[in-house]
């Protein structure tokens, strides 16, 4: 019977079959989607090891799922992103210059900074699980990737950012969804000229060519740059090597010996795969211990993941709509960008009655994505 419970394939798949489940649960418009795999793998972790330890089937919890499967889920995922991320990133920025860049630059700045000052001064003694505050309130799956990496082997630490994240990812999503919601719905806004967008021609997937951005991408990560005293050695780790090449690559037209030309709903498939996957793994490995550091400290974080949250949107909305003088469309579909908030993206849609939020958010997204990494490395080493 215990073979059977802790086999890790069996408790993956019935974390993902659930959690879609719940997923689709629709809440005044707030939905968890694909993040609720990762409160069912919380579920069944909590589950199985009290029935383990109630039997006397174990004594203490351990990780359900080898590390060789969380890595290349993540791998999977992030790849796949900044793939189909890299298709456009010429594009946009040719047509809207670095607006969106400085957009994303802001929002994920101002949590990084919000984070630091509840950690450093406000919640010093659990300044690990502040860590996972910041990518839950940004919502950034990639985000926490890299923040289990950097304390990765300390399972409490693990634990603690699964916490903050968990917490926080719930206020995180409703706060975007709800301000979108009451911005785009307070007056009427102009209606953008539309902009023809070019069908997408199916490509292929050559598998030679997407390892190939995996492995660049990992030995990319390994890459080892120091920064004083204080920083000591900086490297983007696994998520960001395979981030940053993916992006480069996803623009790559070129088919003399790799084709990159990825075909787009073959990346959406791997893309979704991998982060159920991911999602589950994180859930049922650290599941069993969060659930009571919640207990001691879970108002606090909660209260700090919201925080953090409304103050990444307010000052991102009125930077763009004041400083960089951009349309309330496109503000808004890039604060989704820079929140992550896929969630965020569908209620502004439907706020406004318009399609063109989602240029702002496409624009926003692929460099909020990378500089919530990069955020998290420097508060990680802080």
């Amino acid at each position: 019977m215990k073979e059977i419970i802790i086999n890790p394939i069996l408790l993956i798949l019935v974390s993902i079959l659930t959690g879609q489940v719940l997923g689709k649960v629709s809440i005044k418009q707030i939905k968890l989607g694909s993040s609720a795999v990762m409160f069912t793998g919380v579920f069944f972790s909590y589950f199985v090891t009290s029935l383990l330890i109630g039997s006397g089937e174990i004594e203490t919890f351990s990780r359900y799922v080898p590390p060789v499967l969380f890595q290349l889920s993540l791998i999977g995922f992030i790849v796949a992103v900044g793939l189909l991320a890299g298709k456009n990133m010429k594009e946009t920025i040719k047509e809207h210059g670095f607006k969106f860049l400085l957009l994303a630059i802001l929002v994920t700045l101002t949590g990084g900074l919000s984070t630091f000052i509840f950690a450093r001064y406000v919640m010093p003694d659990l300044s690990i699980a502040v860590l996972g505050t910041y990518v839950g309130a940004l919502t950034s799956s990639p985000g926490l990737a890299t923040a289990l990496e950097a304390v990765e082997g300390v399972t409490e630490l693990e634990a603690l950012i699964g916490v903050g994240y968990s917490i926080s990812y719930i206020p995180g999503v409703a706060a975007v969804v709800l301000f979108v919601q009451l911005v785009g719905k307070s007056k009427k806004t102009k209606v953008l000229k539309k902009i023809e967008r070019k069908n997408e021609i199916g490509g292929s997937f050559c598998l030679m060519s997407f390892s190939f951005v995996c492995l660049l991408g990992v030995l990319l990560g390994q890459v080892r740059v120091y920064l004083g005293n204080y920083l000591g050695y900086f490297s983007l780790g696994i998520t960001g090597g395979v981030l940053v090449s993916s992006l480069i690559f996803g623009g790559v037209k070129s088919k003399r010996v790799f084709d990159f030309n990825f075909d787009s709903k073959a990346l959406a498939v791997i893309r979704d795969i991998s982060l159920n996957m991911f999602l589950a793994i994180v859930g049922l490995n650290f599941g069993y211990s969060a659930i009571f550091l919640i207990q001691e400290s879970g108002f606090a974080l909660l209260f700090v993941g919201l925080t953090t949250a409304i103050v990444c949107i307010l000052v991102g909305y009125f930077f763009g709509r004041k400083v960089l003088k951009l349309p309330k469309d496109l503000v808004l579909g890039g604060l989704c960008g820079g929140m992550t908030s896929t969630p965020g993206l569908a209620a502004a849609i439907e706020a406004i009655d318009s399609d063109e939020v989602t240029v702002g958010y496409g624009a926003t997204y692929p460099f909020a994505l990378f500089f919530i990494i990069i955020f998290v490395k420097i508060l990680a080493n802080l």
